[in-house]
């Protein structure tokens, strides 16, 4: 039995009709603050900032950027 294997280059990037948005979470413990998935970076980090000015202990924050992605085979 013979098995061929057949490489392709392919490109990924993010898809041109989506945008990515940004999510966040207090690290805080014993805190439950969280902000929704935003694809506004400017008013989610308002957001992160207005939290910890309003609780001064509250400084660091776990992030989560999501994005759709394509693939598409670069032909040779």
């Amino acid at each position: 039995m013979t098995t061929v294997f057949q490489f392709a280059a392919h490109k990924i990037a993010a898809a041109p009709e989506s945008e990515a948005a940004m999510a966040a979470h207090c690290l805080t413990p014993g805190c439950g603050w969280t902000l929704a998935p935003s694809t506004d970076f400017g008013a989610a980090g308002d957001a992160i900032m207005t939290h910890t000015g309003l609780n001064a202990t509250h400084t660091t924050f776990a992030r989560e950027w999501t994005d759709v992605a394509v693939v598409r085979r670069l032909d040779t």
